[in-house]
């Protein structure tokens, strides 16, 4: 009799459980909080008000912006670290000095889609614009993003994106 209660409490636990984790994550999922983490997604892209006009002052911006064990993988599956992004932008940042407005990456759609305690995850759209031969931008690349924030000392900060391209269908 003893191990049919504890068997039947066993399986009611089982039930509960991943009802009550989903009701504790829909809670965390907060419209505040998602309109956060877009800011946090916007200064850490140096997006929107937060354009700098000097490519330099955004690596360096974001070489304390982000968390110590930041990381990004790209599109092509390559895997850069905090210190890889820094010297690749920084090399990028000295042969092109000034960000013409609107160079930088540009999300779009952004949406939290889960918080585990000091951990966010997001998507975003996100389009690549380059200024062309006539002086006019034109878009050279679009991925979905997905988007980690970490709570540190109180802070959200970005932790780590995945870049998946968008391929357009050709016309």
């Amino acid at each position: 009799m003893r191990s049919a209660w504890l068997l039947a409490v066993v399986l009611l636990a089982g039930f509960l459980w991943p009802a009550a984790a989903q009701e504790s994550k829909n809670k965390l999922v907060t419209p505040e909080l998602e309109k956060t983490l877009a800011d946090v997604n916007q200064q850490w892209l140096c997006a929107g008000k937060y354009y700098k006009p000097k490519a330099q002052a955004c690596v360096d911006f974001r070489s304390k912006y982000w968390v110590d064990q930041f990381f990004e993988i790209y599109p092509n599956g390559q895997i850069m670290t905090k210190a890889d992004m820094v010297t690749s932008q920084s090399k990028t940042a000295s042969e092109h000095p000034d960000a013409a407005r609107g160079t930088y990456p540009d999300p779009q759609e952004f949406q939290l889609r889960a918080v585990y305690g000091d951990i966010a995850l997001a998507t975003d759209h996100t389009i690549f614009h380059e200024v062309g031969p006539d002086g006019k931008l034109r878009v050279t690349g679009e991925s979905r993003v997905l988007r980690i924030f970490v709570k540190e000392n109180g802070t959200w900060r970005p932790a780590s994106a995945a870049l998946i391209p968008i391929e357009k269908p050709k016309q």
